[in-house]
């Protein structure tokens, strides 16, 4: 692998065509049949040029011995030039360096001597200069490169670097005969050097390039002398960071159709480092000056070819760029431009961004005033002044610059500061030497002395800020001295001294404001009160917003102590803990909460901070009354007949605008009224608002309702009359119809203003209608953000974050041990048991959260059972609330029972017909009537009403008329008979249960086992239902187990059908996370702490085991448990047992009471048991 350098992996392709792309020449050579070539590491494209390096040499070797032809042009590969061991590349230098210097600078390097050992050869910029060695060097590159690195030339640090050989020479001094073809016939000659020239490119000013396939050929041309045609040529090695030179072909002409194309005005280019003239030839053999090109293009008369016109001169431009900055500035300040502009007023010489631009009528006189213009940047002279960083940094200042460069504007002559140098520059050397002398002028020095009562001011940032607010000065502490050394503006000495000493010996109050957590302060203020107690000479204050001190003081006193606060505040250890226990919140915040952690506060010298610890109690109100202010008042859509929907509109309040049209239908109205009083004047009192068992007591004992008789639907309730009509056996005469109305409608108006009059009914009426029409769906959301809010105070309870400050970090750690301590200590459940609570209406559902919500405490609710959980007090008050809530609605039914029995309806005025209210609204109103309420308000189609529950009336708000209501019983038999057990189910809401149809041979199955296991019992027990279990991730689990124990167990029987008796509290939970021991294991660990089961179902359906819920039903497991070897178990085994006389220690599977004749086995793994089916069942009593 030696031949696999980078050299020889490495090719050079030349003249490459401009639309042959990058993708296409690696596609190409990393074809082995087209090109020979194989996998290409990298290909560059630089121009018409690339290097391209291949995996290997060998590849690279077989590339470059084949021809390529691609798209009809051949291109030229070879290998990529090595270093050229005779040429060395200096970087970096002063543009000012002389060669002369240069000469003497790589002698003493190389200890070699100038023109019989080597030549040089600048760069335009005169940065880089290019030693060519006569012959190679016998010395090491690397110790060259780092003498040179070692030594400044000039001021500057200059580099050492190697080129590569050139393929290329560049020829001056050519004259007009000498063309492409000659100069590649004579270099490709003997006399010339017989190389094989690859190009020859021509360039302005006399100059070639030429090109040679081999760079050998190079060394070869230069050692010889050349003479072509009588003309001595002067031959040069070419590099493109030696020559900056311009393709004659960028010159451009006429076309052919006499208009002028953008090269005819095309810009003359000045080197950006020097403006001196020179060609190339006299750069080649002097080397002091870099070239500067200048292309001039004259626009030429143009005539057109149809007709003979008189000749029309046309405008010349001449552009110089100047891209130095420095000498485009002098340019400005010297105003040399507008000097020849009005010494040369057909001419325009003005500054542009980057050159000077020159207009006129005559070609000569704008090569006249251009050449002034070379003139002046050729005169441009530099000179350095070196400083100190001190007075560097004044002289950098933009104020003092500015203040200079003023003075100087007239020499013209401008500074710039570059670290510690000051390069001056100007038009002439003469105006150079001035503005130097003119710079030093300017400087002035002073000290003043420091007293030992300065010095705390002199490291304060009040000193550093009135530093920064002095014009034309700079002061420094002298750390040698002990003075303060300052440098200004001649002239300033005295301001700036007495303005110094002002400051030093005037006191300075201040304020500083250190800001922080409100929890730091408080930690500061608890355990640090000694530390700020001996601040004496500072006033501390809290700020107001509780974030933050107040220094206020001398001001490097508060300087001190604000450092020092903020380095005790940055020693401060925080901990974010977050408790999550049912009514946590709670605790925390009242009497016995705060007692814990003012104890762990002193105790352990922390800060508990309890910003978001939030608790607010609930009023302390009935439940119940509760529940239904906090319910929003709901809206519902029903539909009624013409005449009541008029009566209601009209009592609806419009604008003026309508006052007529209302009283117009108002008057109509009363017509129809008035035909029916006519129609029939003496109709049939009947009961007013009476329920279906005319003796009921609404508030007697609802026990009582199961006497009740359901009446006859079409029996209308007596009609209520706001007016007392005269009777009268006549017909009523058409003709007074009108008058009649009128009548009736003044009336009641007036008595409808008296009722609108009463207060309570107006307030109600703006409390339930605030807009004419509130959308059911806003309604909706309405009710939504209650529950929502309603959550967030439960979770809020139940979550308390806290942060903890501490000086070290076991602190904190013993902060949040403690406190889990404390909280678990106090935390209790207790379970109330309820048959109403496996069917919760959403009124008592509402009741229960609100309970959370008063007591900060948790209820979950399995079947009939419900589990309060918290701390102990709470628990105790919830319990109460829950019981007493449960003893009111125990007569209550869900949603859904009640719709199925209770119809509430109303009546029109005047009309027999019953209308039923809306479901939604029947459930509202039947609630409200079993909790024996007397008023609800209601919203009907947007609409307030109020429903009397005593006078069973409803009372529209708006229109102050009130309509008989009515409560009907659809079905008693469904009121008072209870659902069967075969219809609740604990795993109702669970996808992988399914019941046992009692038909199966399944069911028959199962029933038959448990019987069979029953003993005495088998007379006693009645199964409700069978439910069978298809949880996928147990039963997974437990086919793994069974196959782990099958293969390491030498029973025949690793199985076993046994059952497990639970409360229904732990149904769930077994069904969903299987026979965990968390809350398995409770009632028995006499052989050990696990799962138990029995062998037969006696044991598991005793009270002990199966505790029945309020409905008497116990819960039975059938599960299919991994017994697999086992022994007797003990009470404090937490895992089986090792195996005795094992080679290796293996343990038991699972333990039992007895080995021959077991009736329970103990297991300790999770994942050894799968509940298959899930038998309710209660006992049967004689």
């Amino acid at each position: 692998m030696a031949n696999n350098s980078l050299e020889e992996r490495s090719l050079e392709i030349i003249d490459i065509p401009d639309d042959l792309d990058d993708d296409f020449l690696s596609l190409y050579f990393e074809n082995k049949r087209r090109s020979g070539g194989g996998n290409v590491v990298s290909l560059e494209r630089r121009g018409n040029q690339a290097l391209v390096v291949f995996e290997d040499a060998e590849t690279a070797a077989r590339v470059v011995s084949k021809s390529h032809v691609l798209h009809n042009i051949t291109l030229t590969l070879r290998r990529k030039p090595p270093k050229d061991p005779g040429k060395l590349l200096l970087r970096g230098l002063n543009p000012h360096t002389s060669l002369d210097h240069v000469e003497l600078f790589v002698e003493n390097i190389t200890r070699m001597d100038f023109e019989t050992d080597f030549t040089l050869y600048p760069s335009p910029n005169k940065d880089l200069v290019l030693v060519h060695f006569k012959k190679p060097l016998s010395k090491d590159f690397q110790m060259l490169s780092d003498e040179v690195s070692k030594k400044c030339l000039n001021g500057a640090k200059v580099t050492l670097e190697q080129v590569e050989s050139t393929d290329s020479v560049l020829v001056s001094n050519l004259s007009p005969a000498h063309t492409e073809d000659v100069l590649e016939l004579y270099f490709g000659s003997s006399r010339g050097g017989g190389a094989d020239v690859l190009g020859v490119s021509m360039l302005a000013n006399g100059c070639a390039k030429v090109s040679f396939g081999d760079v050998k050929s190079v060394d070869c041309i230069l050692q010889k002398s050349h003479n072509l045609e009588g003309t001595d040529l002067v031959v040069e090695p070419y590099f493109d960071f030696l020559h900056a030179v311009v393709d004659q072909s960028s010159v451009s002409a006429q076309d052919g159709q006499g208009t002028l194309t953008d090269g005819m005005n095309q810009n003359d280019t000045v080197s950006s480092q020097s403006p001196t003239v020179s060609d190339p030839t006299a750069n080649a053999t002097s080397g002091h000056s870099a070239s500067l090109t200048v292309n001039n293009t004259s626009l030429a008369n143009k005539t057109t070819v149809s007709a003979p016109e008189p000749a029309v001169q046309k405008e010349c431009v001449s552009f110089i760029s100047v891209p130095d900055a420095t000498k485009h500035q002098l340019l400005s300040l010297s105003k040399l431009p507008e000097n020849l502009t009005k010494a040369h007023p057909k001419f325009d010489v003005s500054l542009a961004k980057d050159g000077v631009q020159i207009k006129g009528p005559d070609q000569i006189e704008v090569e006249r005033l251009k050449n002034k213009v070379l003139e002046f940047l050729t005169g441009v002279a530099q000179d350095h002044l070196t400083y100190d960083k001190f007075k560097a940094e004044f002289l950098k200042r933009e104020d003092v610059k500015k203040r200079l460069n003023l003075s100087l504007k007239d020499l013209p002559s401008i500074y710039s500061v570059s670290d510690c140098m000051v390069t001056v520059t100007s038009s002439s050397r003469s105006a150079v030497k001035q503005a130097r002398d003119l710079i030093e002028s300017q400087i002035a020095e002073f000290t003043v002395p420091m007293a030992k009562e300065y010095e705390s001011v002199l490291f304060s940032n009040d000193w550093s800020d009135f530093l920064v607010s002095l014009d034309f000065c700079c002061a420094k502490v002298s750390d040698i001295d002990g003075v303060i050394a300052v440098v200004t503006l001649t002239g300033m000495e005295k301001d700036k001294q007495e303005k110094i000493v002002e400051f030093l010996s005037t006191p300075h109050q201040k304020e500083i404001v250190l800001s922080m957590e409100p929890g730091m302060l408080k930690f500061l203020q608890l355990h640090h009160q000694g530390l700020l107690a001996d601040m004496g000479e500072v006033i501390l204050f809290p700020l107001e917003t509780g974030d933050g001190l107040s220094i206020q003081g001398d001001s490097n006193v508060c300087q001190s102590a604000e450092e020092l606060l903020s380095a005790i505040i940055g020693t401060v250890l925080t901990k974010n803990i977050v408790v999550k226990q049912p009514g946590i919140s709670r605790f925390l915040l009242e009497e016995e909460g705060v007692s814990i952690l003012a104890e762990m506060t002193a105790k352990f010298e922390v800060y508990i901070d309890m910003a978001k610890v939030h608790w607010e109690p609930l009023e302390d109100n009935d439940i119940l009354e509760l529940a239904s202010k906090m319910t929003p008042c709901q809206n519902f859509q029903r539909s009624s007949s013409g005449n009541f929907i008029q009566d209601f509109n009209a009592g609806v309040p419009n604008s003026s605008n309508s006052t007529d049209a209302r009283t117009s239908a108002r008057i109509e109205e009363a017509k129809k009224f008035l035909a029916v009083i006519g129609s029939d004047l003496n109709p049939q009192p009947s009961s007013l608002g009476s329920t279906d068992i005319e003796s009921q007591d609404l508030y007697s004992d609802q026990s009582q309702d199961t006497l009740a008789v359901a009446e006859d639907e079409a029996d209308p309730p007596r009609t209520l009359h706001t007016l007392d009509c005269q009777s009268s056996s006549t017909q009523m005469d058409p003709c007074s119809l009108d008058e009649d109305a009128s009548l009736l409608l003044a009336i009641q108006l007036s008595m409808e203003s008296n009722q609108r009059s009463d207060t309570e009914d107006i307030q109600k009426a703006l409390e339930l209608s605030r807009s004419d029409s509130m959308p059911a769906e806003e309604n909706k959301q309405l009710e939504r953000a209650f529950e929502m809010s309603l959550q967030d105070a439960i979770n809020s309870s139940n979550t308390a974050e806290i942060f903890v400050y501490a000086n070290y970090t076991h602190d904190l750690v013993r902060v949040d041990i403690a406190l889990g301590k404390k909280v678990g200590l106090r935390q209790c459940e207790e379970k109330v048991e309820n048959r109403n609570l496996r069917k919760l209406s959403s009124h008592l559902k509402r009741c229960i959260e609100l309970i959370k919500r008063k007591h900060a405490v948790e209820i979950s609710i399995q079947g009939t059972t419900a589990i309060v959980s918290g701390f102990k007090d709470y628990v105790s008050e919830a319990v109460v609330d829950l019981k007493n809530v449960l003893r009111r609605t125990a007569n209550m039914m869900n949603d859904a029972e009640i719709l199925k029995a209770i119809q509430w309806v109303w009546y029109e005025q005047g009309s027999s017909k019953a209308i039923p209210y809306p479901p939604e609204a029947t459930v509202l109103i039947e609630n409200a009537w079993m909790m024996k309420q007397k008023k609800i308000d209601i919203l009907f189609n947007n609409q307030p009403y109020s429903i009397d529950l005593e006078k069973m009336e409803e009372h529209s708000l708006a229109s102050g008329k009130s309509v008989p209501i009515k409560r009907k019983m659809l079905s008693t038999q469904d009121l008072y008979t209870d659902a069967t057990d075969e219809d609740y189910s604990l795993l109702s809401s669970m996808p992988e249960v399914s019941t046992v149809d009692v038909d199966s041979d399944e069911f028959q199955e199962v029933v038959k086992e448990f019987y069979d296991t029953l003993q005495d019992n088998h007379n006693k027990i009645k199964i409700i239902k069978v439910e069978k279990l298809m949880n996928k991730l147990l039963n997974d689990q437990y086919r793994l187990k069974k196959a782990s124990i099958e293969r390491s167990s030498s029973e025949p029987q690793v199985e076993r059908t046994l059952y497990h008796g639970t409360s229904e509290t732990s149904v769930k939970e077994i069904c969903i996370h299987g026979f965990n021991r968390s809350f398995c294991g409770k009632n028995a660990t006499v052989y050990g702490q696990g799962v138990y089961f029995a062998v037969n179902a006696a044991l598991s359906v005793s009270d002990t085991y199966s505790p029945p819920n309020a409905d008497g039903h116990k819960f039975i497991f059938v599960a299919k448990v991994l017994t697999g070897e086992f022994t007797v178990g003990k009470h404090e085994m937490k895992t089986a047992p090792l195996k005795e006389n094992s080679a290796i220690p293996v343990r038991y599977h699972s333990v039992t009471d007895h080995i021959n004749s077991p009736t329970l086995f103990v297991i300790f793994n999770d994942t050894q048991a799968y509940p298959q089916y899930l038998i309710t069942c209660k006992k049967i009593y004689s």
